[in-house]
C-alpha cells in the first residue's frame, strides 16, 4: 500500500536494476520475436487504460516488437486477470491491472483464478488516494473537516463502488482513524460520476485518486488531504494525512504488469527492465507527471515484495471495515 518515492526520485537506482536484468541468462534469446498482447482489465480511457498504453508504447520501443492493447473490462479487473492466468506462460500475454487486484483477494467474492496463477513483473506508477470536499463544506484540511463533521447529523461520501481502493481507504480513515459514526456512503457507477456528483454538491465529500486532482486545482472541490508519503507536485496546496497527524496512513491506486505463473524468470526480467528503463526517459516522465502519478523503479524481486505487502495492507483495512468474507 505504500509508495516511497515520487516522480524521478528513484532514478539513481534504475541503472543498477536495468544492468542486473541485462546480465540474467535469457531462456529464449529471441524474446520477443512476435507481438506482445497487453490485456487491460478496464475500459478504454480510464486510469488503467491510459497508464497501460503509455507502458505498452515504452515496452514496444525497448523490446522491438509491437504491443497490442486489448481491453477486457469487468468485475474490477478480475475477468482480465482470469483470462491472463489461463494463458500460456510465454511472456506474450501480459495483464495490465490496478491495486484492485489485491483488494479482490480479501473481499470474499468468488474469483475464477487463484492469485498464485499470476505474478507481477512491474508496478511502476501509482496515484495517491485523496479526500476532497464540496466548497460548501467549511474545511480545507483534516482538522477543520473533522470539527465540522462532528457537528453534522450525516456526512455524505461519494464513492465509485464498494471495494474500490478509494472507498476502502477513505472509509477506513473517516470511520476508523477519525472515529466518525455519521458517514453515509453514496455509490456511483464509476469515478467520473462520483466526481461530478461531488462538484454538483450531491455529496459533501469524495474519495478518489488522480482523477480529482484537476478539479481541486480549479477550485471546484477543496483538497482535504492526500494519502501519499510526501507532498506531490500535482497538488502543491494539499497536505498529506501524515503531515496532518495521521502517521502511516498511506494508500494509493497503482497500475502494474502481471504475467502467468511459470513464465521464464529471464522473460520476467526483460519486461521489468524495459519498464524501469522507461522511467529514465524525459518524454515518458513528462507524460506520467502530466497525469499526476508517482513513479518508482523496482527490481523484479522488489516488485513481488511490494505486491505482497500492498495486498496485506488492503486486507487489514478491509477486515477492519467488515467488508471481507
Amino acid at each position: 500500500m505504500k509508495v516511497l518515492k515520487s516522480c524521478g526520485a528513484a532514478r539513481t537506482v534504475i541503472a543498477a536494476i536495468v544492468a542486473a536484468a541485462v546480465t540474467s541468462p535469457v531462456h529464449a534469446q529471441d524474446y520477443p520475436d512476435k507481438p506482445i498482447n497487453f490485456v487491460v482489465g478496464y475500459s478504454a480511457g480510464g486510469f488503467a487504460d491510459t497508464m497501460g498504453r503509455i507502458l505498452a508504447q515504452g515496452v514496444s520501443d525497448r523490446l522491438g516488437q509491437p504491443v497490442v492493447v486489448e481491453n477486457k473490462s469487468g468485475a474490477s479487473g478480475n475477468i482480465a486477470a482470469a483470462s491472463v492466468a489461463a494463458s500460456e506462460a510465454d511472456g506474450y500475454t501480459v495483464l495490465v491491472t490496478t491495486s484492485s487486484l489485491g483488494l479482490s483477494q480479501s473481499l470474499g467474492k468468488p474469483l475464477e483464478y487463484s492469485i498464485e496463477d499470476i505474478t507481477p513483473v512491474a508496478i511502476p506508477v501509482s496515484s495517491a488516494e485523496t479526500l476532497a470536499a464540496h466548497p460548501s463544506v467549511p474545511a480545507s484540511n483534516v482538522e477543520e473537516l473533522l470539527a465540522w463533521a462532528k457537528e453534522q447529523d450525516t456526512v455524505s461520501l461519494g464513492i465509485a463502488g464498494v471495494g474500490t481502493g478509494s472507498q476502502v481507504a477513505m472509509s477506513y480513515f473517516l470511520t476508523k482513524l477519525a472515529g466518525l459514526d455519521n458517514v453515509l456512503e453514496v455509490g456511483y457507477k464509476g469515478g467520473s460520476k462520483a466526481r461530478q456528483a461531488a462538484i454538483a454538491g450531491e455529496v459533501q465529500l469524495i474519495g478518489s485518486s488522480n482523477s480529482v486532482y484537476p478539479v481541486i486545482r480549479e477550485g471546484l472541490l477543496n483538497g482535504i488531504a492526500i494519502a501519499a508519503p510526501q507532498p506531490i507536485g500535482a497538488l502543491p496546496d494539499t497536505k498529506t494525512f501524515v503531515e496532518q497527524g495521521f502517521d502511516g496512513f498511506v494508500a494509493s491506486s497503482w497500475v502494474g504488469l502481471f504475467v502467468p505463473a511459470g513464465t521464464e524468470p529471464a522473460i520476467q526480467e526483460a519486461l521489468n527492465a524495459a519498464v524501469n528503463d522507461m522511467l529514465t526517459d524525459p518524454d515518458v516522465i513528462a507524460k506520467f507527471e502530466q497525469a499526476g502519478v508517482m513513479m518508482e523503479a523496482r527490481s523484479l524481486d522488489d516488485t513481488k515484495t511490494f505486491f505482497t505487502e500492498d495486498t496485506a495492507g488492503w486486507a487489514e483495512m478491509i477486515g477492519a471495515l467488515g467488508l471481507g468474507s
